[in-house]
């Protein structure tokens, strides 16, 4: 064991040049970009799991503490993104090491295990979830957990069950995911492994004996604990549960593990016109299980050596093991029905949602496929050395150059810049005072990029309107920001041509996004805040806003306006409403609002410094779209406002 973890180093600083290749952009600029290719669109998974980092350290229902703690630890030291890019950077050389001694422990020679541990390290599945998922990324603790487990089957020592707890501990506790993987193949781990070879082993009952119940203290211990710090996980289980067709569309289909990765600097766009011809998108993160034809015809030469017989090596008595659990994983990746000759069979993953339904994404079972895949190919690669004739070498190296090849990514592909767009990082780059707004509404996505730039920029709060509202540079004038970040290109457009949006001048122009610059002043009046409306909506000539019964507008008066007139343009639906505006409770005006979009004044009002609400009303109810012009739109409407304006005298 001694000598192989000092082989193991090798394999550790070998996958550690490769990181650094591949990473190069990362490791430059750590605190701005972030690892991985942007497979499905931005994300707020990543940026979630940063935030985590720069919190208080703490322990909670989701917490997973060997990666959460970890990551924390060097947020203390390089701040919460550059703690996200090292903490998956690094599982790439430890996920190799981790395989090499894996490998060794299989029997299978330097050359082939020193292969297999590259491919598991540098997989799709491996790089695809490092984009995303950093606790995922952990992918070192899965081939460690498999050595501490069938080393003990072999042998069983006091240092081999201390081994066999601390590697049960970290895959459990590095993501959930990986508790729940190696949970379900280790009775398929033992079965195989037994069978194949553990029951030849000296003493072989009295080690699988003291192996499993070591598994079962374990197992009860993780219960009680989880029972004593989130009963409601195990005594409300559907309160944490995913809806089940989520399992169609996270688990991974049989066929993906043929198709090349969709982040391949040359095969990647036929991989993309083949899931979209599949109808998938959302899941596509989840679909990077590819194990490369290459790898598949080496492990198959791996598979003859073992079924041939002849000259069989240690390694290849390994075999039956390895396609053992290969298999065993690859059907629980699989969605919960498969239809097979129009009958409808149930996969595990439907057994495994009803026991766990907190658990969606099955196509993670593919990091045991490729672990397993990678040894059968390093064992191929073996027999093939060790044949010792001329044309057995070129296949190996024919075969190894292959999946060199389809396992190669372009290093700037494989990082973006941790905000949004170029725009954004233009103003992170200019002199700090700045404050932005970014025209997106708030979700958990938008929400990251205010932390993420320390305030400078930040998305549109619920209740602020949007951007194509009108006046709206007085109201963020008023509010202090100095700058407006548009990326949507038809608000784009309509901000750089309507003249009612004075006090914004185009400073910086981007393909993905526009910044324009507000002209500083206080507005006599202005409106601060709209309830009751649907979003915007636009065609080439002008926007609008749906209100139903009922809506207001906070308005604000910075100083004392005796007469202050609200010119608006409305439509009334279906046909001619009376609308009622009301100030403070106070007076009220009642309009004959006609269809179409007609200017109307309201006013004028007599107000004095400060907030005031005006209350909008129709004295007739609300109608459906759908009630009365045959749409599917069933919002009860009652006006449409367009443009306005408020003038003083």
């Amino acid at each position: 064991m001694r000598r192989h973890a000092v082989e193991a180093l090798g394999a550790l600083a070998a996958a550690l040049l490769v990181t650094v290749v591949i990473a190069v952009p990362v490791i430059r600029a750590p605190s701005e970009r972030i690892f991985g290719a942007e497979i499905t669109r931005r994300q707020h998974d990543p940026f979630t799991v940063m935030a985590q980092f720069a919190m208080p350290l703490g322990l909670g229902v989701y917490s997973q503490p060997v990666t959460d703690l970890t990551g924390a630890a060097i947020a203390r030291v390089a701040g919460p993104v550059a703690a996200y890019n090292w903490l998956v950077l690094l599982s790439f050389p430890l996920s190799a090491a981790a395989a090499y001694l894996l490998a060794r422990h299989l029997a299978l020679r330097r050359a082939g295990a020193f292969l297999a541990a590259l491919l598991f390290a540098f997989s799709p599945f491996h790089l695809a979830q490092a984009g995303y998922h950093p606790h995922i990324a952990q992918t070192q603790w899965l081939p460690l957990y498999l050595l501490a487990l069938w080393r003990s089957m072999d042998k069983t020592t006091p240092l081999g069950v201390v081994f066999l707890v601390i590697a049960t501990a970290t895959v459990t506790l590095s993501n959930f995911y990986g508790g729940l993987i190696a949970a379900v193949i280790t009775p398929a781990a033992v079965a195989v492994y037994w069978f194949a070879r553990a029951r030849f082993a000296a003493h072989a009952a009295r080690n699988v004996g003291i192996t499993l119940a070591t598994l079962a203290c374990l197992a009860l211990a993780g219960l009680a604990f989880v029972w004593w710090r989130a009963p409601s996980v195990l005594g409300h289980r559907a309160a944490f549960a995913f809806p089940r067709e989520d399992l169609f569309r996270y688990s991974a289909a049989w066929w993906a593990y043929l198709v090349p990765p969709v982040s391949h600097p040359l095969l990647g766009r036929q991989a993309i016109r083949i899931w979209f011809a599949a109808r998938v998108s959302e899941g596509l993160l989840e679909q990077q299980v590819s194990l490369g034809w290459s790898v598949v015809a080496l492990g198959t030469i791996g598979v003859y050596g073992w079924i041939a017989g002849a000259r069989r090596s240690a390694a290849e008595a390994s075999v039956p093991v390895l396609i053992g659990l290969a298999i065993v994983a690859l059907i629980c990746s699989l969605a919960p029905e498969q239809t097979i000759l129009g009958v409808t069979i149930e996969a595990p993953s439907a057994f495994l949602y009803r026991i766990v339904p907190m658990f969606r994404a099955y196509a993670r079972f593919g990091a045991i496929v490729q672990l397993m895949a990678a040894l059968l190919a390093g064992i191929g690669a073996g027999r093939l050395l060790a044949a010792g004739t001329h044309t057995a070498r070129l296949v190996c190296a024919g075969l190894v150059a292959l999946a060199i090849a389809e396992y190669a990514v372009w290093p700037p592909a494989l990082s973006r810049d941790v905000l949004p767009t170029r725009a954004h990082r233009w103003v992170m780059q200019q002199s700090t005072g700045s404050r932005v707004v970014d025209c997106v509404p708030v979700t958990q996505e938008s929400s990251s990029v205010s932390w993420l730039t320390n305030g400078r920029i930040q998305p549109l709060d619920d209740t602020f309107g949007d951007c194509a509202e009108s006046q709206v540079a007085d109201k963020l004038s008023a509010a202090g920001f100095t700058q407006v970040l548009v990326r949507d290109l038809w608000e784009r457009r309509w901000l750089n041509s309507h003249g009612y949006v004075e006090g914004l001048q185009v400073q910086a122009q981007f393909a993905d996004g526009e910044i324009l610059a507000v002209t500083p002043r206080t507005p006599p009046v202005y409106t601060q805040q709209i309830l009751g409306f649907w979003p915007r909506e636009h065609d080439d000539s002008t926007t609008w806003r749906w209100m139903g019964a009922d809506a207001s507008w906070t308005i604000v008066a910075p100083t004392w306006q005796p007469h202050a007139t609200l010119e608006i343009e409305i439509g009334a639906f279906p046909q001619r409403r009376v609308l009622t505006v009301r100030l403070d409770d106070g007076r009220e005006q009642a309009l004959d609002v006609d269809p179409g979009r007609h200017t109307y004044r309201i006013g004028p009002f007599a107000l004095t410094a400060g907030q005031h609400v005006l209350a909008f009303h129709s004295t007739a109810p609300a109608t459906m779209p759908a009630d009365v012009i045959g749409s599917d739109d069933r919002r009860a409407l009652a006006f449409s406002v367009s443009a306005w304006r408020w003038s003083v005298q």
